[in-house]
């Protein structure tokens, strides 16, 4: 709990929840503040143009989200992603891999090309045996996903520094300076990274066909929108004083029936799924 306060803190706002107090058998309880549900002013609504449908914003699916998000949600997000901050340039190298592993396939084949390729060491000079275990993995796109691989691998560690957020750029900006730099990622896939790199500050957003529909729009027709969408998205979460990679994952994890994510973030624990 005191990682999300600290979070709040830092950014000049109060604590996400009013008090904590112990009770007899040493357990935290929280009260959750009641800002939380209080009405949100209207945001300004994305344009019309090429618009599917969309309700009133303070009706919209978005809004409802948002007033939805309970305390306890955030606090088992939090703290199950404040035990997977990657400690050194190797573990952040392996979200990156996770992040290539994720394009065009389920989550399933997402974390067993993962755990196909996650000793990196064993391949990085060694191209056809990357291309057998991605293969082997059945995850798809074996030739492309070999080829982008080989080429982030020389980049990164030609100069790890040069993939993590510079002091004078916005979390946008890093994200977009980073696609235009890694080839095989598009803005989706660079947020994902950026996110599980830093869940408990990046500004951006993995923007999936649910979070385009949930926003009125298909993804595919509409990617022009990407950064309207994000913009709207991070400021409800800082409406809402949450994070937007845990807003994100919390809207996700619901859709899946799911708790948190260990159901599959637990493969960065070294855990087998």
């Amino acid at each position: 709990m005191r990682g999300v306060n600290s979070y709040m803190l830092c950014l000049g706002r109060p604590p996400l929840w009013g008090s904590a107090v112990f009770n007899a058998k040493g357990t935290m309880q929280l009260d959750f503040l009641s800002h939380l549900y209080r009405p949100v002013k209207q945001l300004e609504l994305l344009p019309h143009r090429n618009k599917l449908f969309m309700r009133q914003h303070d009706e919209s699916d978005i809004q409802k989200f948002f007033g939805s998000i309970t305390p306890e949600e955030v606090e088992r997000h939090t703290l199950v992603w404040q035990g997977l901050v990657p400690s050194n340039d190797s573990e952040i190298f392996m979200r990156w891999l996770f992040a290539f592993c994720s394009v065009h396939t389920t989550y399933q084949n997402n974390i067993m090309g993962y755990n196909n390729i996650k000793n990196w060491w064993s391949w990085i000079n060694r191209k056809t045996l990357l291309h057998t275990l991605i293969d082997e993995s059945g995850m798809g796109l074996t030739n492309n996903r070999t080829k982008y691989l080989i080429q982030f691998a020389c980049n990164f560690w030609a100069d790890p520094d040069s993939y993590k957020k510079q002091e004078n750029e916005t979390w946008a900006e890093c994200r977009n300076r980073l696609v235009a730099k890694i080839l095989g990622l598009g803005k989706a896939k660079v947020s994902f990274a950026l996110e599980m790199l830093n869940m408990e500050k990046a500004e951006v957003f993995c923007a999936d066909t649910h979070l385009f529909q949930a926003y009125g729009y298909r993804q595919d027709t509409h990617a022009d929108l990407y950064e309207e969408i994000e913009a709207h998205w991070v400021g409800m979460c800082k409406m809402f004083s949450v994070p937007s990679p845990i807003a994100r994952a919390i809207y996700w994890n619901r859709k899946k029936g799911e708790k948190d994510c260990l159901y599959w973030a637990k493969v960065f624990k070294g855990e087998t799924i």
